[in-house]
């Protein structure tokens, strides 16, 4: 069984793998909030290493605008990821205080990886980390955007960060339209990250746009997926993938861990987002699984599993993971936020169920 869609995108996304760092591509789609989504499911069951970093404007601002909301977003998404920086586990101590002895070893961390980290800004570093020990986002004012930027991609990601940046507004003013193609190969520069422009197909023409424009990719159909009102929903899709732990822009997997953490019974069965091969030699990123009892928990969102494609996508997933042995649990988002004792229950109740089914006779 293929999927037609799902590959095409994926031979026109894949593009992004081969664009040099700090260059930018241009890609024009129906509907930019949904192509995101699926860039999602790209990228997790994909071989190529790389992170990605999303952010759409319903609304630009001008050039400087831009620039100040991105250095915003990535330091948002450095401060989540803490203390695991520079794709190393636990790089830092998650110190409370600087008087601490977890506050000096980071000192010391720091000052080993500025003997092994090109580009690294060792001030820079020694704030940032300072910042986040004081639990808030590393915005160093002290620092210029281009230096805070360029260090915070590096924070992220030190080789293959891809900077998926998008206008959902078909009709912008033309100066925000100029704004947006200079801030985009300006972010591209300084971070020295692969930037992906998505843009509305209206304007494909527009010639505001011509310095990123050419070489422009035209994605196709995309299905439209209902607006989303829940509170609770998961953003996931603002950084992935993320691999070995829980991800840090969704909540109901922050408070799964923390619930499954305290079970005597399940904490020591199951890891979060694992790498599993199909028997069709697919490979997909799933949020929770017990490889001895071959059982996956997925955790699902609306606004990424509410539309034909995602619920299409989902059902072959399942069906892959079927016919390659495993059992898949699907929990819903706001029912982990907001009853976890029953979504633990769940878990526990198939994690009984596989081990009476495999237990010997």
């Amino acid at each position: 069984m293929s999927e037609p869609f799902f590959s095409d995108l994926n031979s026109q996304l894949d593009v992004l793998a081969d664009l040099p760092p700090g260059e930018v591509k241009a890609f024009l789609c129906d509907r930019v909030t949904d192509t995101f989504s699926q860039l999602e499911l790209i990228a997790t069951a994909s071989s190529r290493d790389y992170r990605i970093v999303v952010h759409a404007w319903d609304t630009l601002s001008d050039q400087a605008g831009i620039i100040e909301d991105m250095l915003q977003v990535l330091a948002q998404v450095a401060y989540r990821l803490w203390p695991s920086w520079y794709r190393q586990d636990e790089l830092f101590f998650a110190a409370d205080t600087l008087l601490s002895e977890n506050a000096i070893l980071n000192q010391f961390k720091c000052l080993e990886l500025q003997a092994t980290t090109q580009a690294l800004c060792l001030p820079w570093l020694k704030a940032a980390v300072k910042a986040c020990q004081h639990h808030k986002a590393p915005v160093l004012p002290d620092f210029s955007r281009a230096l805070q930027l360029s260090q915070l991609a590096l924070v992220i990601d030190p080789g293959s960060l891809v900077l998926a940046i998008a206008l959902e507004d078909e009709h912008p003013a033309d100066h925000q339209l100029l704004g947006l193609a200079k801030a985009a190969s300006w972010l591209a520069s300084q971070t020295q990250a692969r930037v992906a422009l998505f843009v509305p197909k209206a304007l494909a023409q527009a010639s505001e746009l011509d310095s990123v424009l050419y070489g422009a990719i035209a994605l196709s159909q995309v299905c439209q997926s209902p607006e989303s009102s829940e509170p609770a929903e998961e953003s996931k899709h603002v950084v992935f993938p993320i691999y070995g732990r829980p991800h840090p822009f969704s909540p109901g997997e922050q408070k799964l861990a923390e619930w499954l953490a305290e079970d005597t019974e399940l904490a020591s069965l199951f890891y979060f987002n694992q790498t599993v091969l199909t028997v069709r030699h697919s490979q997909y990123l799933v949020d929770l699984l017990w490889a001895e009892g071959r059982v996956i928990v997925e955790i699902d969102g609306y606004r990424h599993h509410g539309n034909q494609f995602g619920f299409n996508r989902d059902r072959h997933r399942d069906y892959e993971l079927l016919i390659s042995g495993y059992v898949v649990l699907r929990l819903p988002h706001d029912e982990v936020v907001n009853d976890i004792e029953i979504a633990v229950e769940k878990i526990r109740d198939v994690v009984r169920f596989r081990c009476r089914s495999i237990a010997p006779k």
